[in-house]
């Protein structure tokens, strides 16, 4: 659910910031365009780093592993 809205709210940044730059404005206006697109583009930076990150595939194996141990016994191996 959160990397729809992430998504979302990358494409809107992308969309807005196109839009902006490519009609005649002036600085103020072109430079919250380009503000705009570089947010967008390190949002994806981010997102990505944290998608295929080292911890990513780490944290997934634990989670199966625990569903696992509560699918045998009904007890979270936490607990």
């Amino acid at each position: 659910m959160w990397r729809r809205a992430a998504y979302g709210l990358i494409g809107a940044a992308l969309l807005g910031g196109f839009v902006i730059l490519s009609t005649p404005t002036s600085g103020a206006l072109a430079e919250l365009g380009t503000a705009l697109l570089a947010v967008a583009l390190l949002a994806m930076v981010g997102l990505l780093l944290y998608l295929v990150g080292p911890g990513a595939g780490a944290d997934r194996e634990d989670e199966a592993l625990a569903r696992d141990e509560f699918d045998r016994t009904g007890r979270w191996p936490d607990e």
